[in-house]
């Protein structure tokens, strides 16, 4: 075999009730945040700080469309989907 890429990529992990999915989304990706409130924001990941316990947030910094910074707390979230161009 050989290599023939790498891609960095963030793994994101959802869960509702009894069940959980996983999915993974390039680290140059366009994507598209849903908060709880229904709420879209269209960006591409920045940066992200993970928490360090279990029960801490993690944050993610967001550069939005228009150009602005966006910093989003985990828990307000409730989809990530990378976005096809």
């Amino acid at each position: 075999m050989k290599m023939v890429g790498i891609t960095p990529c963030y793994r994101i992990t959802l869960e509702n009730g009894s069940y959980g999915v996983e999915t993974y989304i390039n680290a140059d990706s366009k994507i598209q945040i849903t908060f709880e409130d229904g709420n879209t924001l269209i960006g591409y990941i920045e940066c992200v700080e993970y928490g360090t316990y279990s029960d801490e947030n993690d944050t993610l910094v967001i550069r939005g469309e228009n150009g602005e910074l966006y910093i989003l707390l985990g828990n307000r979230i409730k989809d990530i989907e990378g976005l096809h161009e």
